[in-house]
C-alpha cells in the first residue's frame, strides 16, 4: 500500500536527523578544544562544590534552626533544677520523649543527650539515665553548658562510635539565666560523610571538610583515622586558606586536579569545604566522544541511511499500538494519527470544560453553604489557616480583608397589603436573598448572602483594610438604609437591619453574627425600616478585667479536643498569667471559678453530666473549701478535666473503630469504583483527617496502602482462577491496565502475567 505523502516527508526529516547532527556536534567538540572544555569542566567543577556547600550549611542551618526551637519548646511545666528525675516520672517521661521527638526531627541527628548541671546526671534517649561519677568528666560537661553561647558547636566531648567529632551544644535556658541543662546533638557520621561525599561522587577524588583550626570533622569516603595521600596533600594545599571560595588547577603526581574550595560560617566556627577531582577524569570522556562522534558520523552516515529508514518501518508500529489502546475499534482513516489524537484531545477539553463551567454554576451554592454553617458556629472545629484555605477553595478570597456583617430580618409579612400569606415564609426570605443580592452586586459591593430561610438573611461584606474605620462604617450604614428601603418599597413588609461588628478573623464571624442577631430583638415594633448598631444596642464596658480571654478560649478548645498533655500545659499558664497580672489572690480565686464554671459549660455542650463523671460529688461545695489557688488548679485537674478525658476517650475510641468498620465495609463492596479518603469520609459524615487517623489506629495501615492491598489480592484471585483478560482483570479492580501492571510489578516483584504463569506452572 502507498505510504500516505505526510509519512514520506517524515521519513526524510529521519534520514536527514540520523546523519547531519552526529558529525555537526563532533566538529564542534572537535574544534572548542581541550582548554576550553577544561575551563568548562573547571567552572562546572566548581558550581558543584558551590551547591555542595550551600546543601551542607543548609542542613547545618536547619539542625541549628531545630535544636534553637527545640530549647525552647522542652518544657516541663518547671525549671530542670528543682526536677527529681526519679520521683517525677511525668516530667522524666516527657524529656524522654523529647529526646526521641528531637532525634527524628533531623536525618544529621545520630544520638541526643540531656545533661542536667544541678543533677550531675546525662539522660540519653538510647540509654536512659546516666550519673556523671569523674570529677574531669563533670567539670567538662559544666563547662560545655556554662558557655557564653547559647547554641554552638564543640569538638570537646570524646566520640562514641559512629558519630562525628564535632556535637552541637544548646544551653537551656538561653540568654543571661543561669543555665540548668543542656542538649547535646551528636551528629551522625555516615549521614555527614554521605553529605560531603556527593562532591566527590566517582570517588576517584577526594573531599575534606575542616576546622579552621585544621582539624578533620569529614573526609567523604574515607575514614578520618586513616585519610588518604590525596586528602593529606589536599588539607595541606588548603591550609590557612582565607578566601570563601576559590577554584584553581593543581597538579600532584603528575595529575592535573580540578581544585575548588569554600568556607561556611558556623556559630562561632569558621569551617572549610574542599574537593580535588582529577581534570582527565571530567574532560577524556568529552574529548574522546567528540573524535569518536566525528569519526563514526563520517563513515557511518550511510549505515546511518539504512538504519533511519528501517526504524521508519518500526516506528508506526508502536504509534499503531498506542494509537488502538487510547481509541480501541477505532481507524484513522488514512490521516496522520498524531492530529487525529489531537483532535480527540481537543473534544475532551471541551467536555472538561463544560464540567468545569457546571462546578462554576454550582460554586455559589457550595459556597453559601460553607457560610450558612461558618455563620451558625458549627465549623469551631477548623483553625483559622483551615476556614481560609477553604474559603479560597470555593473562589473567595480572604487575605488582607477585614469582615463585616449584616444581620437583616423581615417582619409583618401577613400586614404586606395582601402580597403574602401564611406559609410564606421561605418564598418572602428567598425574593429577599435576590434582591439584596442584586443591590450588592449592582453597587460594586464585595459581599456575600445567607439564607436562614426563617425571615432572617446574613450579609458578609468585605472591606479594604486600607480604608479608614469611619468610611468603613459609613458606608455599611449605607447599604443597610439602602437594603431596609428598597426591601420595604418591593416586598411591603417591615425590614430591620442590624450593623454588626468588624473583624479579620474568620473564626469570630459566628460571634459577631450572633450579637447581631440578637440585637434585632432591640427593633421598635410596627417601624417599617429600622437600622440598628450592634455597638449601642450591646454596648461594652470599660471597667479593667485581669482575665486571660485568649488563654481560656485555647483551654477550651484543648478541653473539647481531648487533648491532656496540651490542657494541663495551658492550664498552668493560664495560672501563670493571673499570679502575674492580679493584684490579689481574690481576683486569682474569682478568676479561677469562673474558668472552673466555662469548663463545666463546655462539658455540658459536649453532651456529658460533670455530676456523673464525679460519682455526684458535690463539686462546687469541695470548691469553695478550698483556700490555696494551687491548689484550685490542681483541683480542677483532677476532679473536671481528668474524668471527662478519660470518658471522652473511650467514647472516641469507640466511635472511631464504628466509623472504621463501616469504611471497611464500603471499601470492599466498591473497591472496583473509584473511590478515595474524601470520598469515604464524606459518604459516612466525617473529614478527611479524622479518618485517615483513625484508620491507621484502627487497622494499621494507611487508607490508600489498605485499598491497594485489598485490590490486588481480589486481582490475585481472579487471576489464578479465571481465563480473562489482564485488562478486564485490571478494570474490574478498579485501575486503568497500564497503571494496574505497573503498581503489580512494583508490589509483587513480577508482571500480572508472570504471576499467572508462575501460579499455572505450581
Amino acid at each position: 500500500m502507498r505510504k500516505p505523502v505526510y509519512r514520506r516527508k517524515e521519513l526524510i526529516i529521519v534520514m536527514l536527523s540520523a546523519c547531519l547532527p552526529a558529525a555537526i556536534i563532533g566538529i564542534i567538540l572537535y574544534v572548542l578544544g581541550t582548554q576550553q572544555i577544561e575551563k568548562e569542566a573547571q567552572k562546572a567543577h566548581q558550581n558543584q562544590v558551590a551547591y555542595g556547600i550551600e546543601r551542607i550549611n543548609e542542613n547545618l542551618n536547619h539542625l541549628e534552626s531545630i535544636m534553637a526551637q527545640w530549647s525552647f519548646n522542652l518544657n516541663l511545666g518547671s525549671s530542670f533544677a528543682d526536677l527529681d528525675v526519679y520521683q517525677d516520672f511525668r516530667g522524666t517521661r516527657s524529656i524522654f520523649q523529647s529526646l526521641t521527638w528531637i532525634k527524628s526531627s533531623d536525618p544529621l541527628i545520630g544520638d541526643v543527650t540531656l545533661y542536667l548541671d544541678k543533677q550531675h546526671m546525662l539522660i540519653k534517649e538510647n540509654s536512659g539515665i546516666n550519673v556523671i561519677q569523674s570529677s574531669d568528666d563533670l567539670q567538662l560537661y559544666h563547662t560545655l553548658a556554662s558557655y557564653q553561647r547559647d547554641v554552638y558547636w564543640s569538638n570537646q566531648l570524646k566520640s562514641n562510635n559512629g558519630m562525628a567529632p564535632f556535637s552541637l551544644i544548646v544551653r537551656i535556658p538561653g540568654g543571661l539565666v543561669e543555665t540548668e541543662a543542656a542538649l547535646i546533638i551528636e551528629i551522625n557520621a555516615q549521614k555527614l560523610n554521605a553529605l560531603i561525599s556527593e562532591l566527590d561522587a566517582e570517588g576517584t577524588g577526594s573531599t575534606v571538610f575542616l576546622q579552621q583550626d585544621g582539624n578533620i570533622i569529614s573526609l567523604g569516603q574515607s575514614s578520618i583515622e586513616r585519610p588518604t595521600d590525596l586528602d593529606k596533600i589536599l588539607m595541606k594545599s588548603i591550609a590557612g586558606s582565607k578566601t570563601e571560595v576559590t577554584s584553581s588547577i593543581q597538579t600532584w603526581n603528575g595529575e592535573a586536579y580540578s581544585l575548588s574550595v569554600g568556607q561556611m560560617k558556623r556559630i562561632g566556627n569558621l569551617w572549610t569545604v574542599a574537593s580535588a577531582t582529577p581534570l582527565d577524569q571530567m574532560t577524556e570522556p568529552v574529548q574522546r566522544l567528540s573524535r569518536v562522534i566525528m569519526i563514526t558520523g563520517c563513515l557511518g552516515i550511510l549505515l546511518a541511511l539504512l538504519l533511519s529508514w528501517y526504524s521508519y518501518r518500526r516506528m508506526y508500529n508502536p504509534v499503531h499500538r498506542f494509537f488502538q489502546q487510547l481509541f480501541p475499534g477505532r481507524s484513522s482513516g488514512g490521516h496522520n494519527e498524531f492530529e487525529y489524537i489531537a483532535d480527540e484531545w481537543k473534544h475532551l477539553s471541551r467536555e472538561s470544560q463544560i464540567l468545569q463551567e457546571r462546578i462554576d454554576q454550582h460554586l455559589p451554592s457550595l459556597r453559601e453553604n460553607f457560610m450558612l454553617q461558618l455563620l451558625q458556629g458549627k465549623l469551631s472545629f477548623l483553625s483559622e489557616e483551615e476556614m481560609a484555605d477553604r474559603i479560597e477553595q470555593l473562589g473567595w478570597e480572604v487575605n488582607g480583608r477585614e469582615h463585616a456583617i449584616l444581620a437583616l430580618q423581615i417582619h409583618g409579612i401577613y400586614r404586606s397589603e395582601g402580597k403574602f400569606s401564611p406559609g410564606d415564609e421561605q418564598l418572602v426570605t428567598f425574593a429577599a436573598m435576590n434582591i439584596v443580592k442584586e443591590i450588592t452586586k449592582n453597587k460594586g459591593i464585595d459581599g456575600l448572602v445567607v439564607n436562614f430561610h426563617d425571615l432572617t438573611l446574613g450579609v458578609l461584606v468585605r472591606l479594604r483594610t486600607d480604608m479608614a474605620e469611619e468610611n468603613q462604617q459609613s458606608s455599611l450604614f449605607h447599604l443597610a438604609e439602602e437594603l431596609a428601603h428598597t426591601l420595604n418599597s418591593l416586598l411591603k413588609v417591615e425590614v430591620t437591619v442590624c450593623v454588626g461588628a468588624r473583624t479579620n478573623e474568620l473564626r469570630k464571624l459566628s460571634l459577631c453574627f450572633e450579637d447581631a442577631r440578637n440585637a434585632l430583638a432591640y427593633r421598635k415594633h410596627g417601624e417599617t425600616q429600622q437600622i440598628l448598631d450592634v455597638e449601642d444596642m450591646i454596648p461594652g464596658g470599660h471597667d479593667a478585667i485581669v482575665y486571660p480571654f485568649e488563654e481560656e478560649a485555647a483551654i477550651l478548645k484543648a478541653l473539647r479536643s481531648g487533648h491532656e498533655d496540651e490542657l494541663t500545659a495551658l492550664l498552668d499558664h493560664f495560672f501563670t498569667l493571673l499570679k502575674d497580672e492580679a493584684s490579689t489572690e481574690l481576683d486569682v480565686r474569682q478568676a479561677l471559678m469562673q474558668l472552673c464554671g466555662n469548663l463545666q459549660n463546655t462539658i455540658l455542650l459536649s453532651g456529658y453530666n460533670p455530676l456523673q463523671l464525679n460519682d455526684g460529688v458535690d463539686m462546687w461545695e469541695q470548691l469553695a473549701a478550698i483556700r490555696e489557688p494551687e491548689a484550685v488548679v490542681r483541683w480542677i485537674k483532677q476532679y473536671i478535666v481528668a474524668p471527662y478525658i478519660h470518658r471522652l476517650h473511650r467514647t472516641q475510641d469507640m466511635q472511631i473503630k464504628r466509623l472504621v468498620e463501616n469504611v471497611l465495609t464500603t471499601i470492599h463492596s466498591s473497591y472496583a469504583k473509584d473511590i478515595s479518603l474524601e470520598y469515604c469520609a464524606d459518604l459516612h459524615g466525617t473529614y478527611s483527617k479524622k479518618l485517615s487517623l483513625g484508620f491507621k489506629q484502627v487497622t494499621g495501615q494507611t487508607f490508600i496502602d489498605y485499598l491497594t492491598q485489598y485490590r490486588l489480592t481480589q486481582a490475585k484471585q481472579l487471576l489464578l482462577d479465571t481465563d480473562e483478560k489482564i485488562n478486564d482483570i485490571a478494570t474490574q479492580v478498579g485501575y486503568q491496565p497500564p497503571y494496574f501492571n505497573r503498581l503489580f510489578k512494583k508490589i509483587e516483584g513480577m508482571t500480572p502475567g508472570q504471576f499467572r504463569d508462575k501460579a499455572g506452572q505450581v
